[in-house]
């Protein structure tokens, strides 16, 4: 454990800047991440699902669709079920960047949402940065509802999208994510 120094005023600024960083970054987070923020709620959910996708945990990812989903193609909870399954079981190794999350519209139990992600698969972003390819992009249209505490998929529709039809701020994220790439 570290004594402060009462004589050494250096030290002594260094820690009220380390603690006021420390305070500020905790409200942030407590005011932003309210319980009642729908728009955090849904955000949480998604990167939650993703998250499981990433760790090829189709169980958890799987709770994070509605279990009377129906999507405009007519694809069921099954359905999307066995197509999670046979992607994760062809690439064991997959990195999924959330570019941008975009709540279009939204009520106490229902948001239309546009999720905007890259997918890279293989080797994941090792192999990505060594062959300068930030993977595929897709932009998602979910439609999602309030069942019991958290937010689920109901339908879904995705496409897969270039770099110039992604928002600027996920082409943003890309840059990022993937230096000198673009």
């Amino acid at each position: 454990m570290r004594v402060l120094s009462l004589l050494d005023p250096m030290e002594r600024r260094l820690d009220f800047y380390v603690i006021l960083s420390i305070s500020v970054i905790s409200l942030v987070i407590f005011t932003s991440c309210g319980p009642g923020d729908k728009k955090t709620e849904i955000e949480i959910a998604i990167h939650k699902a993703v998250d499981a996708a990433a760790a090829n945990d189709v169980e958890e990812f799987m709770t994070f669709i509605d279990y009377d989903y129906l999507d405009p193609e007519e694809r069921t909870k099954q359905d999307i079920r066995e197509k999670v399954d046979a992607h994760l079981n062809r690439f064991r190794v997959i990195a999924i960047n959330i570019l941008n999350i975009k709540t279009v519209e939204k009520t106490n139990d229902s948001a239309t949402v546009i999720v905007e992600v890259n997918f890279s698969h293989g080797l994941g972003r090792m192999l990505t940065k060594i062959i300068r390819s930030a993977g595929e992009s897709y932009r998602f249209h979910l439609q999602m509802t309030r069942r019991g505490k958290g937010w689920v998929t109901a339908a879904a529709e995705w496409e897969w999208m270039s770099i110039e039809d992604l928002y600027p701020e996920s082409i943003r994220v890309l840059r990022e994510l993937f230096p000198g790439t673009f």
